[in-house]
């Protein structure tokens, strides 16, 4: 029987494939950062193994074994599959800061990078007809996609379509509604990157060709932050 762990790894395989060298590089030293905050959420001390009757400093109990033996099982495989992709290398702390700083400004040219085609509200109201509170009334109704930035709204230009109901693509408002994700940003990131499950398109470019069902299927399974 394939375990959810051996799944996630194989699944985890796949994604590692579509990387880019530099993305690669960047996960790794990602993924070794965090090693440790894992270790300690598992609460897996130098406790463990002292005692054949005790399991991090506390005694074994019938009901609890089974479901202890279950978790340490799930965390060495997540544990081998993290060394594989780190091969074992730990951080220095200063070495840990320049990562971060590292990721951090991928983060923010990303947002650039997205947030360089973009209305604003003025813009958003003028090409709708509307009031300069339509807009914004619409981002709560979740019927528009907007990220704050720079204390204003700003507006993607791909989700306004003169041919769509209400002035946007077909079926932006429905997966708008079914995306379980709270950043405004992490959404934006979501629509805009390739993804496997849409045949490697974004799911922009799905919602384009037609393909409605099949992008609000895929946020509906999507649970989590993006970014």
């Amino acid at each position: 029987m394939i375990t959810t762990i051996e799944k996630e790894a194989r699944e985890y395989g796949n994604l590692l494939k579509m990387l880019t060298p530099d993305e690669h590089d960047v996960l790794v030293r990602s993924i070794n950062k965090i090693k440790n905050n894992i270790n300690e959420q598992l609460g897996l001390t130098s406790d463990h193994g002292q005692n054949p009757g005790f399991h991090q400093g506390k005694p074994y109990t019938l009901d609890g074994a089974k479901h202890t033996a279950s978790s340490d099982r799930n965390f060495e495989q997540k544990d081998r599959l993290i060394k594989n992709l780190t091969k074992g290398y730990r951080y220095s702390p200063e070495e840990k800061i320049e990562l971060e700083l590292e990721t951090l400004q991928r983060y923010f040219e990303r947002r650039r990078e997205l947030l360089s085609n973009c209305f604003n509200t003025t813009q958003v109201a003028k090409l709708l007809g509307t009031s300069r509170q339509t807009p914004h009334d619409r981002v709560k109704n979740q019927s528009l996609l907007a990220v704050r930035d720079n204390g204003q709204w700003k507006f993607p230009i791909w989700q306004f379509d003169p041919e769509g109901a209400d002035g946007v693509v077909d079926g932006l408002p429905e997966v708008l509604k079914n995306l379980s994700i709270n950043s405004q940003f992490a959404k934006l990131n979501w629509f805009m990157n390739p993804n496997p499950v849409l045949d490697g398109l974004t799911p922009v470019q799905a919602l384009k060709r037609g393909l409605k069902v099949r992008v609000i299927a895929e946020a509906m399974g999507v649970g989590g932050a993006i970014w």
